[in-house]
């Protein structure tokens, strides 16, 4: 009906009536829904279907985050995980009337006495039973009490929010950071400073959770400085590297003997103090604690595969043998190189003579993982499952692992005994 409209007790006896219903069946409320008038209807309303986790999110108070620019598909983000969000539709429409009164909440006591939408589970159906028994009266008879409630629906649903947990959506933060990449303070001039970027500004871009852009910062190496995020250049990069590698000969420093303050101490009027100590955070770990003073020791493996890409930085192919042996003299004296740190930055080929290897890195291939699989197999006719994982790992969930992108996307073979993976569609 109506907004402002009033139903009498007598006319909706003669709408029962109609309905061919009898008062017995019913409770002593009834409650006539009211629809608004089409310029007070609120279209800012709308449907979310929550999981457990969502749920308890919202009872706690906690922050709920939609992001996405208007070419993005929209997720919600809680402080620590993603969700898509998609729109589906209702086989039925839905309304939204607040305070509706549900069950044992229609008879009339305790309608008076709670005036509330809430009752006692564990008793709802004895009182829904006592609230019919009232009714009981012959429909020709004398008539109970009827109570009249009328409630204003504040909208009508045909489409709700599925919100599905997925991955954060990480390719936008590299990209909205190079242009500002650091390469040296003599070269800040060149920087456009209205492109520098606050971590707010970060967070309020890319489609990730607080926990998950920490997370993905750390990973890049991404350097807070005065304020903001910064990349750092690659060939800048290694010049700092090489200043700390440069340390430990320097002051004959066992490789699990490594002062951070002497590090920090020596470097300081080289490199500026945030971006050394985000290089040392990045590239060491505590090793020993001794007589109070805390030790250090660099990362072999993450030491290792970023000299090896500066060998394999010129474009190319090189001799295999020179390559690993270029390699093994370019790393400090102890670090041991090793082939298998070559996945992800170069590829292999044994079979050639002499057999060679080139530049190849996961970060260089297209974001889409069709073009990536196109280029991949155009690099290489047939891969192994260890040998592809690096570049496609990034697709991975939990439902869909690399053996399974590798079936949807690839075509399985048996070659020389080894299973191995080719384009689906060969020509």
């Amino acid at each position: 009906m109506d907004p402002g409209e009033m139903r009498t007790p007598e006319e909706v006896r003669k709408i029962i009536k109609i309905a061919k219903l009898h008062e017995s069946e019913l409770t002593e409320v009834t409650q006539v829904l009211r629809f608004p008038e089409p310029e007070k209807h609120n279209d800012n309303l709308r449907l979310m279907l929550l999981d457990d986790n969502l749920l308890k999110q919202i009872e706690a108070g906690n922050e709920l985050i939609f992001k996405g620019d208007p070419d993005e598909n929209v997720v919600l983000c809680t402080s620590n995980k993603t969700y898509d969000v998609k729109e589906a539709e209702t086989s039925n429409s839905l309304m939204l009337v607040p305070e509706l009164l549900f069950a044992a909440s229609t008879g009339l006591d305790e309608t008076i006495n709670n005036n509330s939408m809430e009752c006692d589970s564990d008793t709802s159906f004895d009182k829904s039973n006592t609230s019919l028994n009232k009714s009981t009266e012959s429909d020709e008879g004398a008539k109970p009490p009827r109570k009249i409630e009328h409630k204003d629906v504040v909208n009508t649903f045909f489409t709700y929010y599925e919100l599905k947990p997925c991955k954060p959506r990480l390719s936008k933060l590299r990209k909205i950071l190079e242009p500002t990449m650091y390469q040296g303070l003599e070269l800040e001039y060149a920087v456009d400073k209205s492109k520098l970027l606050t971590y707010d500004a970060i967070f309020d871009q890319v489609q990730a959770s607080k926990a998950e852009l920490n997370e993905e910062l750390d990973k890049i190496q991404a350097v807070e400085i005065d304020g903001y995020y910064r990349l750092l250049e690659f060939d800048y990069e290694f010049r700092v590297l090489s200043y700390m590698l440069d340390l430990i000969d320097e002051n004959s420093w066992l490789l699990d003997r490594i002062s951070k303050e002497t590090t920090l101490d020596s470097l300081k009027d080289l490199v500026p103090p945030p971006i050394l100590a985000a290089m040392f955070k990045f590239y060491t770990v505590p090793s020993i604690l001794e007589d109070g003073v805390q030790y250090y020791e660099y990362k072999q493996d993450k030491v290792c595969k970023f000299l090896a890409r500066v060998l394999l930085k010129s474009a190319g192919k090189f001799n295999l043998a020179e390559f690993l042996q270029a390699w093994r003299d370019s790393v400090p004296e102890g670090m041991v190189t090793d082939e298998s740190l070559l996945s992800g930055i170069a590829l292999i080929d044994k079979s050639s003579t002499p057999q060679v290897v080139w530049g190849f890195a996961e970060s260089d291939l297209p974001e889409g993982i069709n073009e990536r699989f196109k280029i991949l197999f155009q690099t290489k006719a047939k891969w192994t499952v260890d040998q592809i994982s690096p570049y496609i790992e990034c697709y991975a969930t939990e439902k869909l692992n690399v053996n399974a992108l590798l079936t949807k996307y690839a075509r399985a073979s048996t070659q020389d005994g080894v299973r191995v993976f080719s384009a689906k569609h060969m020509k």
